[in-house]
C-alpha cells in the first residue's frame, strides 16, 4: 500500500517485514533519545496486529506511525517524525492521507492519546480533546478524536 502527496510518500509495512527495523530506529531516536521514554515502552503486543507506515520524502525516511483497528474505530499510535523534518507539514499531510484512507474503509473515527504538549498539532489536524489528562510513560497525555 502506497500513497503520494506532493512531498510525502507513505509505505505500509508489517511487523514481520525485514524493514520493521527502520521503525525500531525511529521510535528509539524520537521517543527514547529525545523524550526519555524507556525503550521497554516503545513496543507492545499490538505491534504484531497493527498497520505500520513509513513516511518518506525523496526516499529519505522521515518518520513512522502505527494504526490499530478497534472494531469500527482506528487508533493512531506512536507517530514519530525525526526532528529535522518537523514543522514542514509532513505530519499533517500523513494524517490527512490516513484519514482519507480509513474513511473510505467505513471506519467511524480516529482516536489517539496525545502527549499533552503536542495536542496543538493534532487540533490543527481536526482532532478534539475528550476526557481527562492522564499519565503514560511519565508524561501527561490526553485522548483526542476525529469523527468522519
Amino acid at each position: 500500500w502506497l500513497w503520494y502527496s506532493s512531498k510525502l510518500k507513505i509505505i505500509q509495512i508489517s511487523f514481520s517485514d525485514k524493514e520493521f527495523f527502520i521503525i525500531k530506529n525511529i521510535r528509539k531516536t524520537v521517543f527514547s533519545n529525545e523524550m526519555g521514554i524507556p525503550e521497554s515502552e516503545l513496543f507492545d503486543r499490538f505491534d504484531v496486529e497493527s498497520d505500520h507506515f513509513l513516511l518518506l520524502e525523496n526516499n529519505d525516511v522521515i518518520g513512522s506511525v502505527r494504526l490499530r483497528k478497534i472494531e469500527n474505530i482506528i487508533k493512531l499510535e506512536r507517530m514519530a517524525i525525526y526532528g529535522k523534518f518537523r514543522k514542514q507539514n509532513f505530519g499533517y499531510d500523513a494524517i490527512r492521507q490516513i484519514i482519507d484512507h480509513y474513511k473510505e474503509e467505513q471506519f467511524e473515527k480516529i482516536i489517539l492519546d496525545s502527549i499533552y504538549d503536542i495536542r496543538g498539532f493534532y487540533k490543527k489536524c481536526g482532532f478534539t480533546e475528550v476526557g481527562q489528562i492522564f499519565d503514560r510513560v511519565g508524561l501527561p497525555h490526553i485522548t483526542m478524536e476525529l469523527s468522519f
